[in-house]
């Protein structure tokens, strides 16, 4: 994240580590973390909006492929919903880069895309059988989320 900073007389650009999610639910038991990475920020803002409403779900959106591998250093999050296409590296070369690390083979990944049909290949090649088509139904998403990554039992989760 870029801020500006005033001091001296002067205005200066500096750039500051973005901030995390709250990840505690009242229990203490950490809740479930989406990274989602969308280049359209208003596309990826209503994708966190619909999942951080949900009990037990907390999101966090970058806006790039080496935004993604950078927050995967930072935090370990228990799904991914990446767009396919975005400038720079595609979604699904950061795909390949994910499960190219140990600590990510098994990580769920949703997959969003404008046109199913011009990735339909590079998705079979992967094993990858289902995304979510633009635009979406919210609530879609949400299921897909909750399906992928259930809620943590018995924990009382923060209204």
């Amino acid at each position: 994240m870029i801020a500006w900073r005033w001091g001296n007389g002067f205005v200066t650009r500096v750039r500051v580590a973005s901030p995390l999610p709250e990840l505690r639910t009242m229990a203490g038991a950490r809740a479930r973390l989406v990274l989602i990475v969308e280049d359209d920020k208003t596309t990826g803002d209503l994708l966190a909006s619909a999942i951080n409403d949900q009990r037990g779900y907390s999101a966090l959106t970058v806006r790039s492929a080496d935004e993604a591998l950078d927050a995967l250093g930072r935090v370990d999050p228990d799904l991914l919903v990446v767009d396919i296409r975005m400038p720079g590296m595609s979604g699904l070369e950061l795909y390949d880069r994910v499960r190219a690390d140990p600590r990510f083979r098994s990580l769920p990944v949703v997959f969003e895309t404008g046109t199913g049909r011009e990735h339909a290949q590079d998705l079979r090649d992967r094993g990858i059988a289902t995304y979510i088509k633009k635009p979406f139904d919210l609530d879609e998403l949400v299921r897909f989320v909750k399906r992928l990554v259930p809620p943590r039992n018995g924990t009382k989760l923060a209204p």
